[in-house]
């Protein structure tokens, strides 16, 4: 009777060297190793106004792999471009298959995470530029979709504000 291994293999987050989650991805497929690091593209405009997207790990550092730590946790553990495998001590803790679906839901057909929609009403904070750490009201996006209108309250007055849509995220909710 043959057992089958796929009903063990679930999934892990991966620590990375810096800067290694391509090498430490590539290392895992070569083996066979079901990887996931999803990838965001972020508008980056330069001091001159010239702008570019910027590609990069959405989650720097960590990747996901789905294995079975029974057989494969001591091979992950030595893997070129793996620093660790998370965890509580020496045991990995898998992550359950939803959380893995909900980030792969959100990839695009360009193959990118997409950003999360803003809604008018939701609290966001500014975390780029002079207004950094300023948290305010989300309003609208502008024509260009790429710059967006907040209101802002600070020192007893409210301001509306057009800002970068790269410049802001939206604000972890209060508990």
């Amino acid at each position: 009777m043959k057992i089958d291994n796929d009903d063990r293999r679930r999934w892990y987050v991966l620590q990375t060297k810096p800067k290694q989650e391509a090498r430490a991805d590539s290392n895992l497929r070569r083996w066979g190793i079901e990887t996931f690091a999803p990838k965001v593209r972020e508008l980056d405009r330069s001091r001159a106004g010239e702008t570019s997207y910027r590609v990069g790990p959405l989650f720097p550092n960590y990747l996901f792999a789905r294995f079975d730590a029974a057989v494969l946790l001591a091979k992950i553990r030595l893997t070129r471009g793996i620093q660790r495998v998370v965890g509580l001590g020496e045991f990995a803790t898998p992550i359950d298959d939803d959380i893995i679906s909900l980030i792969q839901s959100r990839i695009g057909d360009d193959g990118f995470v997409r950003p999360s929609e803003l809604h008018a009403g939701d609290t966001v904070e500014i975390v780029k530029g002079p207004l950094r750490s300023l948290v305010g009201i989300f309003e609208r996006h502008t024509s260009a979709r790429e710059r967006v209108v907040i209101l802002l309250t600070t020192l007893g007055c409210q301001a509306r504000v057009v800002v970068a849509k790269a410049a802001i995220q939206k604000a972890a909710r209060s508990a």
